[in-house]
C-alpha cells in the first residue's frame, strides 16, 4: 500500500473513532432540521415577527409619518368607544358562522357522496375542486357581475316570477350573498378532505358491522363519525380561522357597504391604519382578532377531546 494511501486511511478510522461524533440517528435529526429550515425562516419572517410587531404597536400612537409614541392602552380604548370596531366585529362573527357551520355538513356529505362507487367519480372530484384552484380576485369580480341587477343570478330568478334584486347594494342581501360565495368557495376543499379521512377508515369495521346486522345510519353514527373526529376536527378549525380572515371580497364587491353591513373586521383593520393612518389602533384591532380566533380554537379543541379526539 502507498504512503497516501495509508495516511487517508487512517485519518477515516481516526475520525470514525471520535468519540465526539454524530451518531446515525443525530444525523437524521439534523438532516431533518435543515430541511424544514426554510419553512421556520418564512414562518419566522413573514409570520411571528410581524404578529409580535403588531402587538408592540399597538400600545403606540402610529401615523406612518411621525415616530411611533407610547400611549398604553389608549388604542384599545378607542376601539372600544368605536361603533364601528362593534359593527365590523359582529359583522366577522356573523359571516364566519355563517359560512363555516353550512360548510361542515355540506362538505361532509360531498365527500360522502364521493366515496360511493359511481362513473366518472373522478371528473367529479377534479369539477367540485375547480372553484378553490381559481384566483380569489377573479371569484369577487365574477360573481358581482352575476350579482348584477341584470346578472345572471336576478336572470334565473325571473325564470320563477322572483323580481330583480340588488344584492350587493341591499342592507339585507349584501351580507348573504357574500356568504353564499364562501360557503360555495369551501366546500370543495373541506370536502376533500373530508374524503380523505373516509377513505383512512379501514373496511373491515364495516364489513364486521354489515355482519352484525347495522344498517348505514347505525354505520355512519358507531364508525364514521367517531373514525372521522380528528378530521372534523381539522376542518372546523381551518374553516373557522379561513372564513374570519376575508378581506378581499368585502374589499372588491361591496367596499365594506351599504351602510358597513359588510365591513368584516379585517376591512376595518385595513381602514384604520391605510386610509385614516391609525395604525396603533389598526394593530390594536389585529391584536383583538387573533385573541378572539385563539380562543375560539381552543374551545373547540377542548370541546372535542372531551368527545374522544386525541
Amino acid at each position: 500500500m502507498q504512503s497516501g494511501d495509508s495516511g487517508r486511511l487512517a485519518g477515516v478510522r481516526r475520525w470514525t473513532a471520535w468519540p465526539g461524533r454524530l451518531s446515525y440517528r443525530s444525523r437524521l435529526r439534523w438532516a431533518g432540521f435543515f430541511f424544514v429550515l426554510p419553512a421556520l425562516i418564512h414562518l419566522t419572517v413573514f409570520k411571528f415577527y410581524p404578529l409580535i410587531e403588531a402587538f408592540r404597536l399597538s400600545f403606540y400612537r402610529y401615523d406612518l409619518m411621525s415616530p411611533p409614541v407610547f400611549n398604553g392602552l389608549a388604542n384599545y380604548h378607542a376601539l372600544w368607544e368605536n361603533p364601528l370596531f362593534h359593527q365590523s366585529f359582529w359583522v366577522s362573527v356573523k359571516y364566519m358562522f355563517g359560512v363555516s357551520i353550512p360548510e361542515w355538513f355540506l362538505a361532509l356529505g360531498l365527500a360522502l357522496l364521493l366515496n360511493r362507487a359511481m362513473l366518472g367519480r373522478s371528473v367529479i372530484r377534479l369539477a367540485y375542486f375547480f372553484p378553490i384552484a381559481m384566483s380569489q380576485i377573479v371569484v369577487a369580480m365574477v360573481w358581482k357581475f352575476m350579482y348584477h341587477p341584470y346578472g345572471l343570478v336576478n336572470t334565473i330568478l325571473e325564470i320563477f316570477g322572483v323580481g330583480r334584486i340588488n344584492w350587493l347594494s341591499t342592507e339585507e342581501t349584501a351580507l348573504p350573498s357574500l356568504i353564499a360565495i364562501g360557503i360555495w368557495r369551501g366546500i370543495p376543499l373541506f370536502g376533500v378532505i373530508y374524503l380523505a379521512g373516509l377513505q383512512a377508515i379501514p373496511k373491515d369495521y364495516y364489513e364486521a358491522a354489515m355482519m352484525d346486522g347495522a344498517g348505514p345510519f347505525q354505520r355512519f353514527i358507531h364508525i364514521t363519525i367517531p373514525l372521522l373526529l380528528p378530521t372534523i376536527l381539522f376542518v372546523m378549525v381551518i374553516s373557522l380561522v379561513s372564513a374570519v380572515k376575508v378581506f378581499l371580497n368585502p374589499l372588491v364587491m361591496t367596499g365594506g357597504g351599504p351602510n358597513g353591513t359588510t365591513r368584516v373586521l379585517p376591512y376595518f383593520i385595513y381602514e384604520t391604519g391605510f386610509a385614516y393612518f391609525r395604525m396603533g389602533e389598526a394593530a390594536a384591532a389585529s391584536t383583538v382578532l387573533f385573541v378572539f380566533v385563539f380562543g375560539l380554537t381552543l374551545i373547540l379543541l377542548r370541546l372535542l377531546r372531551r368527545g374522544g379526539v386525541q
